[in-house]
């Protein structure tokens, strides 16, 4: 990975933080093995990141698997404010925006997307494809007969 620009040599914080965030970016494009990238996030994330990351990897599929807040929360500790938020950056692309702004009317012509927007859309298709992935194992038997799973062993 290139070096990491000194603070000093901008005039904010945030500035330099692009500027490292887009080096960050750079350095995981030119990564062609899985061993290197687990070598580099164990390097940046600690073991809390790296749990929050994967449950919210996991909220991220569960919800595209249509599970309501309540069984996400409980499968995966997670706040129905966490899940709202992963919800809404999943449906907006972009981050948060306003309710005035979302409930604005569509326009009525469909415009024909350009080379960026496409791009966008492709990168958005294989970032949403990462996300799909299997539910975790439930331990507790009473939630998995709540939500319809049969038991490994029968009840005496």
């Amino acid at each position: 990975m290139k070096t990491i620009p000194s603070v000093n040599n901008f005039k904010s914080r945030k500035e330099w933080e692009t500027q490292v965030w887009s080096k960050l970016i750079e350095g995981f494009t030119e990564i062609n093995s899985a061993q290197k990238m687990e070598k580099s996030l164990n390097l940046l994330l600690t073991s809390h990141e790296k749990t929050q990351m994967i449950k919210r990897a996991s909220a991220i599929s569960l919800l595209k698997q249509g599970k309501s807040y309540r069984q996400i929360g409980e499968l995966l500790w997670l706040s129905p404010t966490t899940i709202n938020a992963i919800r809404k950056s999943l449906r907006l692309k972009k981050g948060y925006i306003s309710d005035y702004m979302h409930n604005k009317k569509p326009e009525k012509k469909q415009k024909r997307l350009t080379k960026k927007e496409l791009e966008q859309l492709l990168f958005t298709i294989w970032v949403d494809s990462l996300f799909t992935l299997p539910m975790p194992p439930i331990r507790h038997p009473k939630l998995m007969r709540q939500l319809g799973y049969k038991p490994f062993r029968p009840r005496k």
